[in-house]
């Protein structure tokens, strides 16, 4: 594509010189300021533009000027080199025909070669308008100088493309994606007020870290997120919520990644009611998930929901924590393949749930000297549950005194099916009303009752 000079430069914005906090440009508009036009790309510190990134002068109409004479040519790439950018709020324009990419040089944590955009005010830093489609953001670090609300402001801008970002010292959140098809890739989004990330429907989360944030580290309030091989650590709140709050929330899955010290609950799963089950087909899948520290937080919580699958958890507690994973008001659910380590709660725990499947999960060394005696069992089955099953679980208590129990059920309509329990522990299992075929290691026999052991 061939595009007019003159055009291009017009298209700039004209950047008059001596407006006040706006950095004027050394020199008078030229075409040598436009040498990259044909390619569509232009850095932010060239003629006709000329940002400082010295951290003093304010570069938000010399980086938006450039940002607007690429999007009117159809596309293409602003570079923003190494140096410090004070900004107030970026607007991101319309692209007719293509794709905007905004490319910083890197971040780094102490030394080298950095892109940093620093906030100068009490507003968001980036914020897409209306219409805006398709839009990359990467290499750069987005400083709020605990001054800026957000750094990424989407309550516009569906298809944003977020990669190799720091993101930290926002007011408010660090990221905000409230259309669908975004992505957050390889970032590192830290010490933000409130919340790390929060996101809407149909958005990417995959590879970042998200901790020390003072509230949720990713809040999704929409369905059709994956979110997969994050690491989400010590934040105020909850690691990641899934929330039915504001609207259903429909499938969504985490998988892989590790979760740890956060506060409440590592991953939150929330519907309206046990009468409005609004958030549903939820699979979790792969994680590792470590509550050591003195933080009083669980696993996984899942709340009035449906159709929740959780496989394939590695689970490290202590003294602190309230459980590996606690399922009240659901139905029509599974839990399987569960490996929990010195849990102070119960491994599993179900209340006022109908159509739960438990199935191989083991169990070493839960309890301890000041757990509650209903914490104390592996595998919980609470009133007000119908029709569960508790299928080929193994709970081991090595210890002198033993404090592990296995099963506890006061659900109705419950089967219990090949129930191992190791431990020194008195009264290890209580099986109410249960259908129970297991192996009772007291008398070392296989057993069959329906009645309460």
């Amino acid at each position: 594509m061939t595009i007019d000079r003159r055009a291009f430069i017009a298209a700039s914005g004209g950047l008059i010189a001596g407006g006040p906090g706006v950095t004027p440009p050394a020199t008078a508009l030229s075409p040598a300021g436009c040498a990259n036009a044909q390619s569509h790309t232009v850095s932010v510190r060239a003629t006709p533009f000329l940002a400082r990134g010295d951290g003093r002068a304010n570069d938000t109409r010399a980086i938006e000027a450039a940002l607007n004479a690429v999007a009117a040519a159809g596309g293409g790439v602003v570079e923003i080199p190494s140096g410090d950018y004070l900004v107030d709020t970026i607007r991101i324009p319309v692209v007719n025909g293509g794709t905007l990419r905004i490319v910083g040089q890197g971040w780094s944590y102490d030394s080298g070669a950095t892109s940093r955009i620093i906030s100068a005010s009490a507003r968001p830093m980036f914020q897409p308008g209306g219409g805006v489609n398709g839009i990359e953001l990467s290499m750069l670090h987005l400083d709020g100088n605990n001054i800026g609300t957000t750094g990424w402001d989407g309550q516009h801008g569906n298809k944003a493309r977020l990669y190799n970002l720091l993101v930290d010292r926002f007011t408010k959140y660090g990221i905000y994606f409230n259309q669908g098809l975004c992505e957050l890739r390889q970032s590192y989004v830290r010490f933000n007020r409130e919340a790390g990330v929060r996101a809407s429907s149909d958005g990417w989360f995959s590879g970042n870290e998200i901790g020390s944030n003072g509230g949720i580290g990713l809040v999704v309030s929409a369905g059709g997120n994956r979110i997969t091989d994050n690491l989400i650590n010590s934040n105020g709140s909850h690691g990641i919520h899934i929330t039915g709050r504001t609207t259903s929330n429909l499938i969504n899955s985490v998988i892989g990644g590790y979760l740890g010290e956060n506060v409440g609950q590592n991953i939150l799963i929330e519907g309206v009611s046990a009468g409005d089950r609004n958030v549903g087909y939820t699979s979790i899948v792969g994680c590792f998930i470590q509550q050591t520290g003195p933080k009083r937080a669980g696993g996984i919580r899942v709340v009035n929901a449906r159709q929740t699958q959780i496989t394939a958890i590695n689970y490290l507690g202590g003294a602190n924590d309230t459980g590996c994973i606690s399922m009240d008001g659901c139905d029509s659910s599974q839990v399987s393949g569960v490996a929990a380590s010195y849990s102070s709660g119960n491994v599993v725990r179900l209340d006022r749930c109908d159509d739960i499947s438990i199935s191989a999960v083991t169990s070493r060394d839960h309890a301890s000297a000041t757990t509650r005696l209903d914490d104390t069992y592996m595998i919980r089955v609470g009133e007000g549950c119908h029709r569960c099953s508790v299928t080929d679980v193994r709970a081991t208590d090595a210890r002198s005194p033993a404090y592990a129990r296995g099963i506890k059920n006061n659900g109705q309509g419950t089967i219990i099916l090949g129930a191992y329990t190791f431990s020194g522990a008195s009264n290890a299992n209580a099986f109410g009303g249960a259908a129970v075929m297991t192996f009772d290691a007291g008398s070392g026999r296989w057993i069959t009752l329906n009645g309460r052991v």
